[in-house]
């Protein structure tokens, strides 16, 4: 068993910037060795961005290990599994969280198999039981049951977090972590997998509800699968995605993929826009972290409206093409004004 029983987790960056699910790890990596009297120790894999450090070591990092390696610049995942393996066997950690995002999917059963451990993924939660051994919750059969997982013997006991689970803590820039290169050997000149050096942006019509910065979602208050067309206009037009709550999955309006709530997907886009939804807790669970929320309903009463930032007492089937309109109008004003054209109005 570990002696030094420090909390790792894998930095995830593109490019110089932080993906969210690194800092949301951190912070209940935080927690966690705070419980074990341990400390925080972060990797961060490619070209190093030194400035990177302070932001990690504001959210809880104790040290901050950079894998810098020209050949890694890009995600290689045969790389990448010969480089934090070796850097895991030497530094023995107790716990070890990953995001189960398509890189964390990717990278975390291959390293439990290598460093010879048991893997949770998906958790919903984490917590210490009274033996200080990590109890790790997740959704079992389908979502109807939940099942609480620990690896007793096996080190490190590895976790993976979907983004938005966890509480992204507020930084404290007064904070500082220590700074480690990890120069590693690597015995081949080039990996066997080419990967693509540029990125190409999503379409946001086909992308997760989980990775979307903006989702517009119905509940049954929209009446009718056809009306769930004004929600596609309206997520088009902000450049989103659209999303529902379970009475619409079960009616058949829109497919499970795109469930939020309690047994669907927990999200935490920069915007919400509820439509038709009361707001029961068992969807609420999974959208309640999202940056700004906006709650149309006609029942003035609706839960919905105490989680909102924003409240509309409406009818959605009023409120949304209004909104649509505006929206329009807005964005033909800022060409008008960007133009030599005089024909422009305020709004």
């Amino acid at each position: 068993m570990s002696t030094t029983k420090d909390v790792w987790i894998l930095v995830e960056q593109r490019e110089g910037q932080l993906e969210d699910i690194s800092l949301e790890l951190i912070s209940e990596g935080r927690c966690l060795a705070d419980g074990l009297k341990a400390e925080v120790c972060v990797v961060v894999v490619g070209n190093s961005h030194r400035e990177l450090a302070e932001i990690l070591a504001s959210y809880g990092a104790d040290r901050v290990h950079f894998l810098d390696n020209a050949l890694v610049s890009n995600y290689s995942e045969e790389l990448y599994v010969d480089a934090l393996c070796k850097l895991f066997i030497e530094s023995d950690p107790e716990i070890l969280l990953c995001g189960a995002t398509l890189m964390g999917k990717d990278l975390a059963p291959k390293l439990a198999a290598r460093l010879k451990t048991g893997l949770v993924s998906e958790c919903m939660s984490l917590a210490l039981n009274e033996e200080g051994l990590l109890s790790q919750t997740k959704l079992t059969y389908g979502g109807r049951i939940s099942s609480t997982i620990i690896c007793p013997t096996a080190r490190p006991q590895m976790a993976t977090i979907s983004p938005g689970i966890m509480a992204m803590k507020k930084p404290d820039s007064g904070r500082k972590a220590k700074v480690m290169l990890f120069p590693f050997p690597i015995d081949q000149k080039e990996p066997r997998i080419r990967t693509v050096k540029s990125f190409i942006k999503a379409n946001p019509e086909k992308i997760g509800i989980d990775e979307a910065d903006v989702i517009v979602a119905g509940g049954r208050g929209m009446g009718s699968f056809e009306n769930f067309q004004l929600l596609k206009d309206l997520a088009k037009v902000l450049g989103g995605v659209v999303a529902g709550s379970l009475p619409v999955i079960d009616e058949g309006w829109l497919p499970r993929k795109q469930q939020v709530g309690q047994t669907g997907m927990t999200v935490t886009p920069n915007l919400y826009i509820a439509c038709g939804i009361s707001g029961s807790q068992y969807h609420t669970l999974g959208m309640k972290d999202s940056k700004l929320i906006i709650a149309i309903n006609k029942d003035r009463n609706a839960p919905i409206f105490k989680l909102a930032d924003m409240s509309i007492v409406g009818d959605v089937l009023e409120v949304i093409p209004a909104i649509i309109n505006k929206l329009n109008e807005f964005s033909l004003t800022s060409i008008g004004n960007g133009s030599a054209s005089n024909d422009s109005r305020e709004i």
